[in-house]
């Protein structure tokens, strides 16, 4: 009985931990990356074009535009897309759109107001910011951390993923905080989603806590009787 009762704790515990994994099953799936530190764009320090690779590929994925030092586009490269809300006629082009954490980013995303841009056409990106003296700047992303819908096209199949962008108050200056994609083709993500653990990854932590709470509860008990 002495014997039994731990191991069948022991298969209970085990048992559980695969339940709690389940959800994170289907989240192992997305490349997350974390610079060091924010890749900084815009005016200051100088006039700029920024490349970013997503996936380490030697391939720019996107390109954060501000040459011209009144505005900041975001351009993107091979045949990537960025969801943009279009400027009413006669202006042209398109505003990157601001998305809140949790938003579901797939195909389905772009409606009415909203559209899918790959870089084309006579403005050539999407605009984060615009400012002019002395009028200011202007966009839906001045002074604003928010997230962006993105598409990457990989080995010709369409990926869906997210960039983490902070814009300044009073400039078209910011930084590229943070980005993912998801890795299986068509899925859609939830902006700011990233990584969790794998069910082997919980599994084995499974394993290890129990370990540790039954030795801890051993040398309890010998503690006792001495």
């Amino acid at each position: 009985m002495s014997i039994r009762k731990p191991f069948s704790r022991w298969l209970g515990a085990l048992g559980a931990v695969p339940a709690l994994a389940c959800n994170a099953c289907g989240q192992g799936t997305i490349n997350y990356v974390l610079p060091d530190t924010p890749i900084s764009f815009g005016p200051v320090p100088g006039f700029e074009y920024r490349l970013v690779d997503f996936n380490s590929d030697g391939k720019a994925d996107f390109a954060f535009d501000s040459i011209l030092g009144i505005s900041t586009k975001v351009v993107p490269q091979q045949q990537h897309r960025i969801l943009v809300q279009p400027e009413p006629p006669p202006d042209l082009g398109g505003y990157v759109q601001p998305l809140l954490k949790g938003t579901s980013i797939s195909i389905d995303l772009a409606q009415p107001g909203l559209l899918w841009n790959d870089g084309s056409g006579p403005v050539g990106g999407a605009t984060l910011s615009a400012c002019a003296a002395p009028f200011g700047c202007i966009g839906p992303w001045i002074g604003l951390t928010a997230y962006s819908g993105i598409e990457i096209e990989l080995n010709g199949q369409k990926h869906y993923g997210w960039m983490q962008i902070a814009h300044f108050q009073f400039s078209n200056g910011g930084a590229l905080v943070d980005w993912a994609y998801e890795t299986r083709p068509g899925v859609p993500i939830l902006a700011g989603a990233v990584p969790e653990p794998s069910a082997r990854t919980l599994l084995l932590s499974g394993v290890v806590y129990f370990l540790c709470a039954h030795g801890r509860k051993r040398k309890l008990k010998a503690d006792m009787i001495l």
